[in-house]
């Protein structure tokens, strides 16, 4: 119980959001969808789920990675963690309304089956108010011009993480633009073999090397912040 005066935050961080924390570390799905819930309960808006919980333990379970102190099945059960966080927020998060930015499509290119990356930047486009549509993996051309056609999202993000699949941006961006649609939708590019060069190259809006740059990217991109082609 906290003392009068003390803001719940403080006692938060150092309870629900301290457990949530170490359940995504720990990759226990369980325990994270529970830690989420309880924070809800506690009275914790959405961006302070994400900014002092969510977020800053997935940069840590990266910055581990880097490191060589976890590997890729430890960062595979942390995002797995992370959706029972997402299972638990869906629910405020779909009668969060004002907190609507736009749409954004996103997929990782045809021949191309890695998802953890495009699934944790889906997430913090989440967390920025964003609704996402998740076309999966391997996902042909067409079918992205096929959902900037019937969805008529604000953004496409198309990502890529082997140097064997990036031609595939530039194979789904001519497709978009043969199609008629490119001066409708902005596109963003990312993923492990994608530079910035390259999304010059492909003349790509946004080019984002992090989740947290993605997100705030497409923020300041549908504020007007910052303008279209500005990579």
């Amino acid at each position: 119980m906290t003392e009068q005066g003390e803001r719940p935050e403080a006692h938060i961080t150092g309870g629900s959001l301290s457990k949530l924390r170490g359940a995504i570390l720990d990759g226990d799905a369980q325990k994270t969808r529970e830690a989420t819930e309880q924070a809800l309960q506690l009275g914790f808006s959405i961006d302070t789920i994400f900014n002092d919980a969510l977020l800053p333990t997935m940069r840590q379970v990266g910055e581990q990675l880097g490191a060589k102190k976890i590997f890729i099945p430890d960062v595979l059960l942390s995002a797995r963690a992370i959706q029972g966080a997402m299972y638990a927020l869906r629910p405020v998060m779909v009668h969060a309304l004002s907190l609507h930015q736009g749409t954004v499509v996103i997929g990782t290119v045809a021949g191309d089956l890695h998802d953890i990356g495009k699934n944790l930047v889906a997430m913090a486009l989440n967390a920025k108010g964003f609704s996402v549509v998740d076309l999966g993996i391997d996902v042909a051309a067409e079918r992205f011009v096929e959902a900037v056609r019937d969805i008529n999202p604000d953004i496409v993000a198309i990502s890529a993480m082997l140097s064997t699949t990036i031609s595939e941006i530039k194979t789904v961006i001519d497709a978009i633009c043969q199609a008629g649609l490119r001066k409708q939708v902005a596109i963003m590019v990312g993923g492990l073999s994608v530079t910035k060069d390259f999304a010059r190259q492909v003349k790509a809006d946004i080019y984002a090397e992090t989740l947290f740059e993605a997100a705030e990217a497409a923020d300041d991109l549908m504020a007007h912040r910052v303008s279209r082609y500005s990579v």
